[in-house]
């Protein structure tokens, strides 16, 4: 299926390598909260880190790591840590933030999850992290699953946080007042949803010139279905009402430097979820 929605992964790969270095140490560093990271802020939500739990002494892949924040933050937290992602300039910005902290036990690859067992040359590792916005840029989570349980240790973790389904189903009814929220995304739709625009989530207003981007939804099924299909058995599934971004911003609230929620004035919907699944393949 990959190959089928070739052009569109590869004008996904063009808008990501845009926006890469505005991200890291640009306009859109702020939204990452650059500075607070590399003064030793952990990025990391408080749930991830109980529910993966020690990972000190652990080799993890994170993919689709993009500039590598996320990853390095767990390798400030004991881990071995390799990070893959398909833009190249992505991946020269995770290099350098290593650099820049003297983290040794870290290192990036440029790669497709298609391609990532191919340039990792078959590795296994005890955890696969993965997530924040990540599964909407993949148009087969079949594909995923087998990539991910071929680079798992029997008995491995893959661990996500992501974008909660309903969520992504919705937009803001327009010139609303107060805001109300109506479904707008088709969930059974195997299409992308598609937009052109310059700028990114994390500063709209950056001048980064005008890119094509192409997502595509997932269920939960969608998900779960074929991580069962390859061996994993499903530990954790946890709904939440924060989220990692703020799609929203009439209706949402600051909880942490990194998640936001509905204000008391609005009925919540579910932001975000993790999931935490068990390899126990051969």
């Amino acid at each position: 299926m990959t190959q089928k929605w070739q052009q569109q992964i590869d004008e996904n790969l063009g808008a990501w390598d845009a926006i890469a270095a505005m991200h890291a140490r640009g306009s859109g560093a702020q939204f990452y909260r650059i500075q607070q990271f590399l003064d030793g802020e952990c990025r990391l939500s408080p749930w991830e880190i109980e529910e993966l739990g020690d990972v000190s002494g652990k080799s993890l892949l994170h993919l689709q790591c993009h500039i590598g924040v996320d990853t390095l933050c767990w390798a400030r937290r004991g881990a071995t840590v390799t990070g893959l992602d398909f833009s190249s300039a992505a991946i020269a910005e995770a290099e350098l933030f290593a650099q820049q902290l003297n983290i040794q036990d870290a290192s990036f690859v440029v790669s497709t999850i298609a391609n990532a067992c191919q340039t990792l040359s078959d590795s296994k590792y005890d955890i696969i992290y993965t997530g924040r916005g990540a599964l909407c840029w993949l148009p087969d989570l079949d594909a995923w699953a087998g990539t991910c349980a071929s680079l798992l240790k029997p008995g491995g973790t893959l661990y996500l946080e992501e974008v909660h389904p309903m969520l992504s189903l919705m937009e803001v009814v327009p010139d609303s007042d107060p805001p109300v929220l109506q479904p707008t995304y088709q969930p059974f739709s195997d299409q992308p949803t598609s937009d052109e625009t310059s700028g990114s989530y994390a500063d709209p207003d950056a001048d980064t010139g005008l890119h094509a981007y192409h997502m595509w939804e997932h269920s939960f099924a969608d998900i779960i279905t074929p991580l069962i299909a390859q061996g994993f058995q499903i530990e954790l599934l946890q709904e939440r009402a924060e989220g990692f971004f703020n799609p929203f911003a009439d209706m949402m609230e600051a909880v942490s430097p990194h998640h936001w929620k509905f204000k008391e004035s609005f009925i919540p919907i579910p932001m975000s979820f993790t999931l935490k699944a068990r390899y126990d393949g051969a």
